[in-house]
């Protein structure tokens, strides 16, 4: 019962990994290659790119669920050392993209 509980805490932190890395890699996509409003201007709008953003991040999310799960079953401890490892890696990716393109 306990390696369940942990299998599905690996899972879960790396499906929040994803839509925040996803957001980050699409924000900063729109920012550089694309001419859009800043988000900060816009109250609310059915085309708002910041939705458009988190649903895309949290369909990557359901595909890392999916891809996780197997392997953490598989070898739990190589699983939550990646997932370990990706933390920092998607805090700087946030935290770059909300500094140098907001």
């Amino acid at each position: 019962m306990r390696k369940n509980v942990e299998i599905g805490a690996v899972v879960a932190v790396d499906a929040l990994l994803s839509v925040i890395g996803t957001y980050a890699l699409l924000r900063a996509y729109d920012a550089l290659f694309k001419s859009e409003p800043n988000p900060a201007t816009i109250v609310w709008s059915a085309h708002i790119a910041m939705f458009w953003r988190l649903a895309v991040g949290s369909y990557v999310a359901g595909l890392v669920i999916v891809l996780a799960y197997p392997m953490a079953r598989w070898n739990l401890a190589l699983t939550t050392r990646v997932t370990a490892a990706l933390v920092p890696i998607v805090g700087a990716m946030i935290a770059l993209q909300g500094a140098l393109l907001p």
